[in-house]
Formats: C-alpha cells, sequence, structure tokens
C-alpha cells in the first residue's frame, strides 16, 4: 500500500535527517577535458557531515544532459558499484543507459569521495602488495594481519588526512543530495548497481521524501554481522561455481568437458597451497587466494568458456592467459572498513570463521567479501555506517533487479533485501552474472517502464536467462561489488 509523505512524517521517518543539503546553489557545468559532450563540474560539501562548517572537498560529477529535452523527465543518478568504483569516467565512455533513457533523463554520475577526482585517498602502493595471506595459520599470523592493517590504515591517513575516516556510503548519500540541491531538483531518480545499490539504500533512509524512483541492480545486503556476511558471500560464490561445473557437464564447448570440475579445481587449489601453480604472466606462484578469484572474476559476466580453458592450461602448465593486474591504489579498503564493522577477537575465531565459509564453498574456499573482510582487522578509522537493516520508507515503490546465480550480490541478498523494504519489487532474472539491468529485453523493459512511467513488474516476475557465449577477454570488476 502507497504511503503519503505527509503519514511517513507523521510516523517520525527520520526526521532531522532530510534538512536541506549543505550546498552552493547551482553547479558551473563546462565540457570534460576527455569528452566535450558530457559536461564536468564539482560540488563542494563538507569533509564531516557532523560538522558542516568544517573542512570541505570537493566531488567531481558529471552530466549527460537529456537528448529530447521536450519530453525530459528529470535527472537520473548513475550510483557506481565499488568499494571505490568512479563514476564520472564511466560517463565520460558513454551512457550507461539505453537510448530510450538518455533521451529522456538528465543522466549525472560522481566519482565518490576519496577517489577519482573526489579528493582521492592516497596510500603506499608497496604497502598495499604487501597484504598478508588472508587464510588463518594460527595466533602469529593473526597478529601480523591486524598489524599490517593497522599500518596501512596509518599511511593512508597520513598521506590522505581525515578523509580517510568519512568514505562510508552514508557521507557519499549525503554528497549526492548535495548535489541534488545545487541542480535545483526536488526529487531524483536513481539507479546503484553492485556497491551503488548502497549508496542507494544508504540515500533512501537519509531522505525518502526525495527519492522519485530507485533502481537496486545486483543488491547489497547491509544487515549481515561478520558471520552472515562472509557465509552468504561464500555460498552466491559456490552457487556460480556449481553454475559453471554444470554447464561444462552439459556443454561440449566446455574445455573441461566430460571431466569432475570440481576435482580440477581441488587438485589445483592443493598445488597453489603448496607454491606450485605458476601465476600466469607472473614471476610468482598463483596463491589459492589468487585461483579463487580468478574464477569468481569469471563469474560475473559470465566468461565459463575462457575460465575453462584456463583452468585447462593451467593443470596442464601450458602458458595460459597473462594475469590481470590487482586494483590499482587507492586500496578500497577504507570504504569497505568505514561501513562495516568486522569482528575476529582471537585467531581461533577468526580460523572458525573460515571454516564456516569452507563449509559453505568446499570448492571456492570462500566469496568476494571473505577475502575482502579480512583487511578491516586492525584497520584503524571509525565505522561510520555500521551493518544496520536499513529504514527505507520511500514514499516512491523501489525496483530490485538480480540474478539468480550473481556470484557476488547473491540471491540470498535480495531475497532479504527485498523482505526488508515494504515499498520494494524484486524482478528475477534466471541467469548468471553480476547486473541485470542490460541482459535483455525483458530486463530493459521493465526497467525503463518504472523508471520513466513508474510502472512495476508483477510480484514475483521473471525474465529468461541468455546462454553465456564465449568472449574476447575475461571479465573482471575493476571493484568486488
Amino acid at each position: 500500500m502507497r504511503r503519503t509523505l505527509g503519514a511517513l512524517l507523521a510516523a517520525g521517518a527520520l526526521v532531522g535527517l532530510t534538512a536541506p543539503a549543505h550546498a552552493e546553489p547551482g553547479l558551473d557545468w563546462g565540457p570534460c577535458e576527455q569528452n566535450p559532450e558530457v559536461e564536468c563540474s564539482t560540488v563542494r560539501v563538507p569533509l564531516d557531515w557532523a560538522d558542516p562548517q568544517g573542512e570541505q572537498v570537493d566531488i567531481a560529477v558529471a552530466r549527460r544532459p537529456a537528448t529530447d529535452p521536450a519530453q525530459r523527465v528529470g535527472t537520473l543518478v548513475h550510483m557506481p558499484g565499488g568499494p571505490g568504483g568512479t563514476g564520472v569516467s564511466q560517463l565520460i565512455a558513454g551512457n550507461p543507459f539505453a537510448p530510450e533513457l538518455a533521451a529522456r533523463f538528465d543522466v549525472v554520475s560522481y566519482d565518490p569521495r576519496g577517489f577519482g577526482g573526489s579528493h582521492q585517498l592516497q596510500c603506499d602502493p608497496a604497502l598495499i602488495e604487501e597484504q598478508p595471506d588472508v587464510r588463518p595459520d594460527g595466533p602469529e599470523h593473526f597478529r601480523q594481519l591486524e598489524d599490517h592493517n593497522r599500518r596501512a590504515s596509518e599511511d593512508c591517513r597520513a598521506r590522505s588526512g581525515p578523509i580517510v575516516d568519512h568514505v562510508d556510503t552514508a557521507s557519499v548519500a549525503r554528497d549526492i543530495d548535495a548535489f541534488r540541491a545545487a541542480l535545483g531538483e526536488q526529487q531524483l531518480s536513481l539507479y546503484g548497481i553492485s556497491y551503488g545499490t548502497l549508496v542507494g539504500q544508504m540515500y533512501a533512509e537519509q531522505f525518502p521524501e526525495r527519492v522519485r524512483a530507485l533502481v537496486l541492480d545486483s543488491v547489497f545486503d547491509h544487515s549481515q554481522d561478520t558471520t552472515g556476511f562472509v557465509v552468504t558471500q561464500a555460498e552466491a560464490a559456490e552457487d556460480s561455481f556449481d553454475e559453471f561445473a554444470a554447464w561444462c557437464d552439459r556443454d561440449a564447448a566446455c574445455a573441461l568437458h566430460g571431466e569432475d570440475v570440481g576435482a580440477v579445481f581441488d587438485e589445483l587449489y592443493e598445488r597453489a597451497e603448496a607454491g606450485e601453480l605458476p601465476q600466469p604472466g607472473g614471476s610468482e606462484p598463483m596463491t589459492p587466494v589468487d585461483l579463487s578469484r580468478t574464477a569468481m572474476s569469471a563469474f560475473y559476466g559470465p566468461d565459463w568458456h575462457s575460465l575453462a580453458a584456463q583452468l585447462d592450461e593451467l593443470r596442464d602448465g601450458r602458458p595460459t592467459t597473462a594475469a590481470q593486474q590487482r586494483d590499482p591504489v587507492p586500496n578500497p579498503t577504507a570504504a569497505f572498513c568505514n561501513d562495516h564493522r568486522i569482528e575476529a577477537g582471537s585467531a581461533e575465531e577468526y580460523a572458525r570463521l573460515f571454516a564456516q565459509q569452507h563449509q559453505a564453498a568446499p570448492h571456492l574456499r570462500a566469496g568476494v567479501g571473505g577475502v575482502q573482510a579480512p583487511y578491516c582487522l586492525g584497520w584503524k578509522a571509525p565505522v561510520q555506517n555500521p551493518q544496520h537493516v536499513p529504514d527505507i520508507r520511500t514514499e516512491a515503490p523501489v525496483l530490485i533487479l538480480n540474478a539468480l546465480h550473481d556470484p557476488a550480490t547473491g540471491y540470498n541478498w535480495a531475497t532479504n533485501v527485498d523482505s526488508q523494504i515494504e515499498q520494494a519489487t524484486m524482478l528475477t532474472y534466471d541467469g548468471w552474472g553480476h547486473g541485470v539491468y542490460d541482459r535483455n529485453e525483458c530486463t530493459l523493459n521493465a526497467t525503463h517502464a518504472y523508471l520513466v512511467d513508474g510502472v512495476l513488474p508483477q510480484e514475483d516476475a521473471h525474465c529468461p536467462p541468455v546462454q553465456p557465449k564465449p568472449v574476447q577477454t575475461a571479465t573482471r570488476p575493476d571493484r568486488p561489488w
């Protein structure tokens, strides 16, 4: 049942959190240097939103004006994935939305605080490259992990200043409302992908009356405690592995067709544990975590064909695809740890967490979050936006999109978030990979109908899967979510 704004205010929804954003009116738009067809600007916001008159930082924003101004609906904000994914460069490279939306909306995106052109974090790349193996190995290793994370956070703070303490998604959401005010818009339409869906949830929680429409594509569940987070991530990753193995079993195009794919992977994992698995294109051996990341990255597309060929080549010691580069500095750990209280008080508790992940993911041993969360242990920064069930009471309904087999934001998360938001409708893509909006005509049409006309799909609606095909290069995201 739709709620009126008056009813929301009577219920006391976030009173005091929805005051006008602290921003100067208007934005000084100019042609972007890399692409003059796109407009670029900055908006000045408080570094610490709890101290609006304190130190200020500039947030980089970009805009593609609606191509059919006479039919313009409003502003559509593209919230990139992450942590630390940047939206300005994406918008400069091309419109993330199909022509039907590009015609009707000014599409705006941004670089989240601490990344890209928004007061970018500076961290020592050598220290980041020295990150210890996250797999548990006794009390001394646990102390080394905590010590490394402490030194990494102190180094980032020394080089970057207090921005390290304020790169959480709740602050990013406030930055969005600052440029909403500067744009002169009363309401925004918002589309978040992956970690950007957490920004969208934080925006809806803090500014419910300013949401015209909100699409959460491949949705992040912020309600999980440490154990729930790593275990549900492991379950999602292993589900994608099972789907890959099932495809290999039925499709002769798979380089491992007719073999036990799980056994092949387990053998490679054991060789990696022994330091006997050569790193493609590198001088150091491939670690077990590297091997699992290789598989999980291929599941994003998914690119099953390339993954099968690479595993086959690794097994036989043949030259294979060069290793993908790790995420560039700055380290996204700062943003993730501002949003998550990761708790493991001892080496024994830490080992139990990994045992639970291994049980949930007997082949991959962990999920995307399971190899990210350990770097928060010992990280010296306040958790500004700890895990909680977002209190989202928008008058506008929310559209959730999720693949049935997503390796990073699993279907287990999507159904949970759907249950948390009263005004939510979920559309399931009955296929594989990370990101749903442009999978096929069904997903495109449903999203367009909602964003343009406010028409939601039927409850429990599904879109058919598109069978994965070979691609030129393996799909690897810049950020985990």
